[in-house]
């Protein structure tokens, strides 16, 4: 019974729509997500959209119990806000942040502050290790075209990055919201270029009001239009939320996908304004040795234990540098405005009339340029520097914690 238990795995995706203070009613949602997960239904579970570190380490804590391996992939200014959760092991990660991400004068949009990117987990399961992606491409925002080479250039990077850090032989697992519909070239490009299959085309459990559509749809009580003509019919909302699969010898076999965590059960509002994507899979013992060189482990050990040692110390710089700046700034955004305080009279040597303001003045415009360029560090550059440190620190400390011992997995490629 324990080796059959084994055996199974079920895999969630969910965007959450979890922007604070923004997203309605968050706050709650965020608490009913994570006591469904806590339930225990679900082995590897993607969410997307969980922008604030405290509501990861919130969830975290919540399903500690049944889901104890958590990864949350730091990109950009604001975080990727894609996270996974694991009942086994993860044994490695990586994330790599696509080239184009929107615009960043698109305020409103978001998608460039957030670092859109592809988030990567080697998932130790006991039959044989689970290549694993997460990611969140760059949304429409209702401008069906606009977007439309951003999004097709960051499929592109995500079925090389599969390609790339994969084998023929590998079991992988793709999932995320990528905002794209089937008949999308975006959809095609993760699908094709990289031999995967979508669960929901092969194993989807089509009912009567639900046809795989995850986003749009009638009943959802936050995006949804109950009066639109085609409610619960196959036009009703936008397939957008996938997981795809690809294995060799079918020793990861799927058995059925299907929609869920649309309504919360007792309840007159949704998880979200997605619903999600769950799908089972058979995991089958894999007899493929582990090919390639191994590290000498102390040395191993030993480089990263100086490279954390370095990438630590650089945060506390980081931290120091930002409250030595933020005085700076403070001080010259003073400077600036000073006059609107301190008010100067026609008369006055500090006026336009005479040299001394005329120079005064000048300073304060080249004061205010300087200004400019601090608070865009402050607020942009230094989140991405802090992002990039913590990204790093954290697969870091994953494969520290492997090397003693290091686990030796059969199926598992040198990465």
């Amino acid at each position: 019974m324990a080796d059959e238990q084994e055996s199974n795995l079920r895999v969630l995706t969910l965007n959450c729509w979890g922007i604070p203070y923004v997203s309605k009613m968050w706050a709650e949602r965020k608490l009913l997500i994570s006591e469904e997960l806590a339930k225990g239904h679900f082995d590897i579970v993607s969410l997307q959209e969980i922008w604030s570190r405290s509501d990861f380490e919130l969830i975290s804590d919540k399903v500690e119990d049944v889901l104890p391996y958590s990864h949350y992939f730091y990109s950009g200014v604001i975080g990727s806000g894609v996270c996974v959760f694991s009942r086994y092991p993860i044994i490695d990660a990586f994330i790599y942040r696509y080239s184009l991400n929107g615009y960043m004068y698109n305020i409103t949009h978001g998608d460039w502050f957030g670092g859109k990117a592809v988030g990567y987990c080697l998932i130790d399961h006991p039959k044989q290790p689970i290549h694993f992606f997460a990611s969140h491409l760059h949304a429409s925002y209702g401008q069906r075209n606009q977007y439309v080479p951003h999004r097709t250039l960051q499929s592109y990077q995500l079925s090389q990055f599969i390609q790339l850090l994969t084998k023929p032989t590998d079991s992988v697992i793709v999932c995320g919201d990528m905002n794209c519909e089937p008949s999308d070239l975006g959809y095609r490009i993760i699908r094709d270029v990289t031999g995967l299959v979508d669960a929901w085309d092969k194993h989807g459990k089509v009912k009567p009001g639900c046809y795989g559509n995850t986003s749009d749809v009638s009943h959802n009580t936050f995006c949804g239009n109950p009066q639109r003509p085609q409610k619960g019919g196959p036009d009703d909302g936008h397939r957008i939320d996938y997981i795809f699969y690809r294995c060799a010898e079918d020793k990861l076999e799927c058995i059925d996908c299907e929609v869920t965590m649309g309504l919360v059960p007792g309840k007159n509002f949704s998880f979200s304004d997605h619903d999600g994507v769950a799908a089972s899979f058979v995991v089958k013992d894999s007899e493929v040795e582990r090919t390639g060189p191994i590290p000498d482990i102390k040395k191993n050990q030993e480089a990263l234990s100086e490279t954390q040692t370095v990438i630590s110390a650089a945060l506390d710089r980081l931290s120091s540098y930002n409250y030595l700046q933020t005085f700076f700034a403070c001080a010259m955004c003073f400077f600036v405005i000073s006059p609107i305080f301190f008010p100067v009279t026609q008369h006055s040597p500090l006026s336009l009339h005479h040299a001394a303001g005329k120079i005064l003045y000048l300073f304060r415009l080249v004061t205010t340029v300087i200004l400019s360029g601090y608070f865009f560090y402050l607020i942009f550059d230094a989140r991405l520097e802090y992002s990039a440190y913590k990204s790093v620190q954290q697969m870091i400390d994953i494969q520290l914690k492997q090397i003693s011992p290091r686990k030796r997995m059969k199926g598992n490629s040198c990465l």
